[in-house]
């Protein structure tokens, strides 16, 4: 299982919820994790460990060594943690209760005082129904506190009184010297969401106890209502007594708000001997939920080393894989203009949504296709697949050898290969959803279309590159994400695309090659890109490759190709496809 795959599997698990109503991305770009929300649902980004051309890796703005076993217990316990939190908030937390306290309220003092409050939440989930993450929270906790500032050299009176009250809330102690005001305000604070974790524990054991199952979830999220609000209340008075802050601290690994300086900015992982040193402290907070025998094991219990020996190695595994199938474009494309070549940013939520509106044109498009099949008069008999009862007994009757006395109900063609590409250019920006939602029909037609899944591959291009599908890659969920997340910017290297497209489908060995182009067939970015794009057109239908352009509200696909259709959604695609698939048959 490698680090996607966890995030998702883990993140469902928790939160109880489908893919439309949550959407969990994994960000090469992002620091540090955010918690959003949108129409359909929660936006959960995670920082993605991203390994660095000195071989280290850096996850939120650390800089970890994969060749040191406690680097990386500390990275996969922290990215746990990571997972966890954000998760739980979804499952646990209203923010929504707050919005009428919060009303006039300065925003950042009032966030941070929602965060924490339903950060105490969150850890009585833990407590009671999420004890395997306890150990991962602990060190994440002390890896937190060891890279916070001791609170005597933060300036920002708010801001130390919101340090402090982190630090000890998570440790049971405040890092570096307190006023006896600033110790007994923090202690104060920290005592009240000690009480909300305690109300809350006994609630969901009640509930736990009545086996209440996918609705406990839900029912979470209205838990100690009152209690929640008269505290915020609290908070928020002991916050303004030390004036305003322009920032909202959280903990290291949890949701970020935007500024967070209680912490060191150097990118130096604590050693082993300070997080064993402070991992008590972490533990004690939770002791709760921890009995003898699994405290006696401590933090580093080693039966989670073969758990990060084994996402380690898929990771590092899918890592090289990637980098392999980059390194090959960039060969194949060395004379093209491309700034550069990407997988795209995954976002698998977007691909489950589009893809359960468009069920119905995609199984359209496969059943034409089939009826084609028929139409063709192919061969229709095979060694394996669904037995043919007529040929089987004319076979016995006879005392032929013949084996071929079966059928496959899946579309049959000759040996054939397809080359997908997508336009994800600036022009197309105001159409994502509908090229989204082709790029995806077509994925899937080819996915059916297909029995050997590397005779396909999905490419989109700006002035940038993309691997959507690789031919040596099978359509798994990954891909499926690619999709989900295309995007749209930067000029329309068409021209580039096409070639460098053509030549990955050269290397093919199956007998009739078959480029399908998405675009509104408006090349730009240099000089002469319209002469380009006609010269580009015939190079590849001259070295016997097939091209049917699809264009995208667009007539201009007429203008270059001899096989073409115009289509305004995916909707249409089904139609119009079909017909110029047909044309393109009738001639190959």
């Amino acid at each position: 299982m490698d680090l996607f795959e966890y995030v998702w599997l883990t993140s469902l698990q928790i939160t109880k919820k489908n893919h439309d109503e949550i959407k969990i991305l994994l960000r090469d770009d992002v620091t540090f994790p955010t918690l959003g929300k949108e129409k359909r649902g929660y936006i959960i980004c995670l920082a993605k460990p991203k390994r660095r051309e000195n071989g280290l890796v850096n996850y939120l703005g650390l800089l970890f060594d994969l060749n040191n076993e406690m680097h990386k217990r500390i990275l996969w316990q922290t990215f746990k943690a990571s997972v966890f939190h954000l998760s739980m908030h979804v499952a646990a937390s209203n923010f929504e209760a707050y919005s009428e306290w919060s009303r006039d309220k300065n925003i950042d003092l009032a966030t941070y005082v929602a965060s924490m409050i339903e950060d105490a939440s969150v850890r009585a989930c833990l407590k009671t129904l999420w004890t395997p993450f306890i150990n991962d929270i602990a060190l994440a906790n002390t890896i937190s506190y060891i890279k916070m500032k001791p609170v005597h050299i933060i300036s920002n009176p708010a801001l130390r009184l919101m340090a402090s009250v982190i630090s000890n809330f998570s440790m049971g102690t405040i890092k570096g010297r307190a006023s006896d005001k600033l110790r007994n305000d923090a202690d104060d604070l920290v005592s009240a969401l000690n009480n909300i974790d305690g109300i809350m524990q006994k609630e969901l054991q009640k509930m736990a106890k009545l086996e209440q199952g996918q609705q406990l979830s839900q029912s979470i999220c209205d838990l100690a209502l009152k209690e929640k609000i008269a505290l915020a209340d609290l908070m928020y008075q002991k916050l303004q007594g030390y004036g305003q802050t322009s920032e909202v601290p959280s903990l290291f690994y949890a949701e970020n708000h935007g500024g967070n300086s209680i912490f060191h900015g150097n990118d130096v992982v604590p050693l082993e001997n300070e997080v064993n040193k402070n991992v008590e402290n972490a533990l004690n907070v939770l002791k709760t939920a921890i009995n003898e025998d699994e405290a006696s094991n401590g933090l580093m219990e080693k039966s989670i080393d073969t758990e990060i020996s084994q996402v380690f190695s898929a990771w590092e595994a899918k890592e090289a894989a990637q980098r392999k199938i980059l390194e090959t474009y960039r060969l194949l494309g060395s004379n093209l203009r491309f700034k550069s070549f990407e997988f795209p940013n995954d976002d698998f939520s977007e691909y489950m949504h589009a893809k359960t509106l468009l069920s119905s044109p995609i199984r359209r498009v496969l059943e034409r296709l089939r009826l084609y099949k028929n139409q063709t008069g192919e061969d229709y008999r095979h060694e394996v697949g669904l037995l043919d009862m007529q040929e089987a007994i004319q076979v016995i009757a006879s005392r032929s050898r013949r084996t071929d006395v079966f059928v496959r109900d899946e579309l049959q063609t000759r040996e054939d290969a397809w080359a997908i590409l997508i336009d994800a250019s600036h022009s197309l920006r105001f159409f994502t959803g509908e090229i989204r939602g082709i790029a995806l029909c077509l994925s899937e037609v080819a996915r059916e279309l297909f029995t050997n899944q590397n005779a396909w591959g999905e490419f989109a291009f700006n002035d940038k590159f993309f691997i959507l599908k690789d031919f040596s890659e099978t359509y798994t969920n990954r891909v499926r994400a690619r999709i989900g997340g295309l995007e749209h910017g930067g000029m329309t290297y068409i021209p580039d695309a096409l070639l460098l497209a053509a030549e990955a489908l050269k290397r093919r060995t199956e007998e009739l090659k078959l480029l399908v182009i998405v675009s509104d067939f408006f090349p730009s970015g240099y000089l002469d890109a319209e002469d380009a794009l006609t010269k580009c057109v015939k190079k590849i239908e001259k070295s016997g490759m097939g091209v049917i352009g699809i264009g995208v509200k667009s007539r201009a696909v007429k203008n270059y190709f001899q096989i073409g259709c115009v289509v305004d959604n995916p909707y249409e695609l089904m139609k119009k496809f079909v017909q110029a698939f047909y044309e393109f048959s009738s001639t190959a």
